[in-house]
């Protein structure tokens, strides 16, 4: 069965590399470093490399299913599981979609109440900012991927963090290799979570114009996924000892601190407000993924669908009411992310795997 949208709605296959990226590369930038470091130290670099070669793996593996099956994960469940199995696993894929949003937006929320306005409520930037994504999501698919590729402007704060040079200890990074394996694997185990976003693909192929050829972007986009985490955890190191990062939430923002120009004195405030730049493109996106799900499941229109996700949303976001708690959902989606990346997709390949060898010997 092969699945294909109206060429109007498609994309062309080198704009996954900006999808994908803009995925993987969201605000939980701000303190991934602290445990990573903790684990692999100076070594820490050792441990991105590992991750995002795996992540390389499980692209490579989402795209020989993709490609075997010609459509996207939403048709691909019942097929392969049948109708009721099928609408189970894509309403699972929903709540889970629904859930990083929620984390988005609330996390970005902390990060205003705690740098910008320390007695802000929570419940009217939330209704601000998912005003505004009912407004991107109800474009349709190519809305969002033009937002993906407008939020790459966000790259001038992370060039802004070179200004910083003269505060560089760079003997923070000897001894080398001063860690063992099972430590360097534990600090790649910890990077997990901020390389999850590679799974976009698996609903929007079907979107894309001549989607085989979309892979060696959606590898691009992993290895500058790979290079920005690298220079990220490195000015991490060069600016903090381990046992100081303990002591920070988001060592990104107190890394702002350092800044100083003529005409701007707090830099982190900048920094701290251009995250709407990471949270906007990944929440439209999961919030346009959950509709067309439940567009295709109950064949309603999806414009009619999104409003009640969008209340749901922004109800889960006002129940969760301080920093603990949005830990608690990030080590949830942790976990659920983990699942999905290296067992479930890897469970996938082989399912398609052996149906295809099952084929050619009938």
């Amino acid at each position: 069965m092969k699945t294909t949208e109206q060429p109007r709605l498609t994309i062309s296959a080198f704009l996954v590399f900006v999808l994908i990226h803009a995925m993987q590369f969201g605000p939980e930038y701000l303190s991934m470093s602290i445990k990573p470091i903790q684990w692999a130290g100076q070594d820490v670099w050792m441990s991105v490399l590992l991750c995002g070669l795996s992540f390389h793996v499980i692209i490579w593996m989402m795209y020989q299913v993709l490609n075997y099956s010609g459509t996207d994960l939403i048709h691909i469940h019942p097929q392969l599981f049948g109708r009721w199995a099928g609408g189970g696993l894509n309403l699972a894929c929903v709540v889970y979609f629904l859930l990083v949003a929620c984390f988005q937006l609330r996390l970005f929320i902390e990060v205003i109440q705690v740098w910008l306005f320390p007695d802000l409520t929570t419940w009217p930037l939330a209704a601000v900012l998912l005003l505004l994504v009912y407004y991107i999501v109800a474009g349709g698919f190519r809305v969002i991927v033009g937002i993906c590729m407008f939020s790459m402007l966000r790259y001038i704060t992370i060039l802004a963090l070179f200004f910083p040079a003269m505060y560089f200890h760079f003997n923070n990074l000897s001894p080398i290799l001063d860690h063992s394996l099972q430590e360097i694997f534990q600090g790649g185990k910890q990077l997990t979570f901020p390389y999850i976003g590679v799974e976009a693909i698996l609903f929007c192929y079907t979107f894309v114009k001549s989607p085989e050829t979309s892979q060696k972007w959606a590898h691009g986009a992993n290895l500058l996924t790979t290079f920005s985490y690298l220079c990220i955890l490195f000015f991490a190191l060069l600016m903090f000892k381990p046992e100081q990062l303990s002591n920070e939430i988001w060592p990104q923002l107190t890394k702002y601190k350092f800044i100083h120009f003529p005409f701007i004195d707090r830099f982190e405030y900048i920094g701290a407000a251009s995250q709407i730049l990471w949270i906007i493109p990944i929440t439209c996106f999961c919030l346009w993924v959950s509709s067309r799900i439940g567009r295709v499941m109950f064949a309603m229109r999806q414009a009619s669908i999104l409003p009640f996700l969008i209340a749901a949303v922004f109800a889960a976001v006002c129940l969760i009411p301080g920093r603990s708690r949005i830990e608690d959902v990030q080590a949830l989606l942790t976990v659920a992310g983990n699942y999905l990346m290296f067992a479930y997709i890897p469970f996938l390949y082989l399912v398609v795997l052996i149906r295809t060898k099952g084929r050619r010997t009938a």
